[in-house]
């Protein structure tokens, strides 16, 4: 009969050789709550609700057919909500973007008359366009975003009056580049303005993109933005002598 002390000594060795020892468990992966997640949504899934960090989301639709289509941006803490509503002429792809005002938990509702399918995704904001841009769409769209001056810039349309969409200018953080008084969104035309261009005022260097809400989707409209040349400093005339009488 085998000692309890060789017994036991045998049992250690089985236990440290047969691999019986509790396995490494992964480390946990934390996640952002910033980062969007692969969402899709449709007429058959309207709704999504996720957690998103300050800035822009865009929205990328295609409706299949000519449709009422509203999109709305929702945060119950806050009270905050921002919509969009345009109709379609037919099957129609475009984009809409929206700020992110705080670090919180939003719902993104989307309604249509017809079949529609959407993506939601942030607003990529490297590698901006240099100035002089020129910029183009069909219907509804939002643009890549652009590098600009502190300056007076001409912001020039090739669709005047009711062809011409409405333009809005924002900082690449969602806020609306305002006039100088604060009154109005920038550039501003009238509903049937016929004017091909007005006057920009950047405030300050930075990132911006430009919005289009249209009322042909599709239809096409190009714009484009460009420094106002300086005006050279005018120095003092040539010397002038009276003559003898």
């Amino acid at each position: 009969m085998k000692s309890p002390v060789i017994l036991l000594l045998c049992i250690l060795l089985c236990l440290a050789t047969c691999g019986c020892t509790q396995a490494p468990q992964p480390a946990a992966v934390p996640t952002s709550p910033g980062t969007i997640p692969s969402i899709t949504l449709s007429s058959a899934s309207p709704n999504a609700t996720f957690s998103l960090d300050p800035g822009v989301i865009v929205v990328s639709f295609r409706a299949e057919s000519a449709q009422d289509m509203e999109l709305y941006l929702s945060n119950l803490t806050q009270g905050y909500g921002e919509g969009t509503r345009f109709l379609t002429n037919g099957p129609y792809a475009g984009s809409v973007a929206y700020q992110v005002p705080a670090k919180d938990t939003y719902h993104l509702n989307i309604s249509g008359t017809g079949p529609w399918t959407a993506t939601v995704a942030p607003l990529v904001t490297t590698s901006p366009l240099k100035a002089p841009v020129n910029l183009s769409g069909t219907g509804t769209q939002v643009t890549p975003v652009f590098s600009l001056e502190k300056g007076e810039y001409f912001f020039t349309r090739n669709e005047t009056g009711l062809a011409s969409p409405i333009y809005q200018l924002f900082f690449v953080n969602g806020s609306p580049l305002m006039d100088a008084n604060g009154t109005f969104s920038q550039p501003y035309f009238g509903t049937l303005s016929p004017h091909p261009f007005v006057f920009v005022t950047i405030p300050e260097n930075g990132t911006y993109y430009l919005s289009a809400l249209s009322r042909n989707n599709p239809g096409g409209w190009s714009v484009s933005l460009s420094p106002v040349p300086k005006i050279p400093h005018m120095g003092p005339g040539p010397a002038v002598y009276p003559t003898a009488p």
